[in-house]
């Protein structure tokens, strides 16, 4: 299948590498415009532009931040498919917490993984619904399903994330534009290697974790022609280390 991107433009957030690289890098492949963003890893954002074939080019900003996506997506000259896949995770032991720290795990994961998505769809539709559509493809996680009780704060954003992505699916279906949801399980990148271990490949009986681009494969396919009718859509790609019904 050729999926041919040309006069588009794919805004990937948290592209500096792991699954964000690996998506700029699939969808680098089909002549659309690749718009490479970063917070703080500016170095990783240039490598993952360095590697990419094609047209490209380096935004920053700050997802929690409502102005600063303001401001990301004001400086471009359009955007026609967006890539939710920026987060963070942090891993605690409840026990081990103050109220504060709570506070502030829960302040700095609900603001990069849900709010800023739900601010750059806000500001990237608006742009979309004068070109006469668009496409959006969420970035979610299992935990969203089976709960994260190391990472409950990660969990709950994720199913925030799903829920705004079905929700959004609804109300712009009239602007043709569509919205997708990918809930990965483990992914071999260098932010979990430390934490996939032979206990974690077992969860699946393929007896290993994801590789990025299983996953960037999925999002190209996800924002690629003929998939209207999957708008509002949680495709799972855990290696059935995961099912629910």
């Amino acid at each position: 299948m050729t999926i041919d991107f040309t006069g588009k433009t794919i805004l990937v957030t948290g592209a500096s590498g792991g699954i964000g690289g690996a998506i700029c890098d699939a969808f680098a492949n089909t002549n659309g415009t690749i718009i490479v963003h970063y917070n703080t890893n500016k170095t990783g954002a240039e490598e993952t532009q360095a590697s990419l074939s094609g047209n490209s080019q380096i935004v920053q900003a700050d997802l929690s931040n409502p102005h600063e996506i303001e401001s990301m997506i004001q400086s471009l000259d359009t955007v026609d498919i967006v890539v939710n896949n920026a987060a963070v995770v942090e891993q605690y032991e409840f026990d081990s917490l103050s109220y504060n720290d709570w506070q502030d795990i829960w302040k700095r994961t609900i603001g990069a993984n849900l709010m800023g998505p739900a601010y750059l769809m806000f500001c990237a539709a608006k742009v979309m619904q004068k070109k006469g559509g668009g496409k959006f493809v969420n970035i979610s996680s299992r935990g969203a399903f089976r709960g994260e009780p190391k990472s409950p704060a990660y969990g709950a954003s994720k199913a925030g994330l799903n829920a705004l992505g079905q929700s959004m699916a609804q109300a712009l279906a009239k602007d043709n534009i569509f919205v997708y949801t990918i809930a990965p399980g483990f992914v071999a990148t260098d932010r979990v290697a430390d934490m996939v271990d032979d206990s974690i490949r077992a969860q699946s009986p393929l007896n290993r974790v994801a590789d990025p681009e299983e996953i960037a494969r999925t999002a190209l396919w996800l924002a690629s022609e003929g998939n209207d009718f999957l708008t509002g859509c949680i495709v799972d790609v855990n290696g059935a280390s995961y099912l629910r019904s």
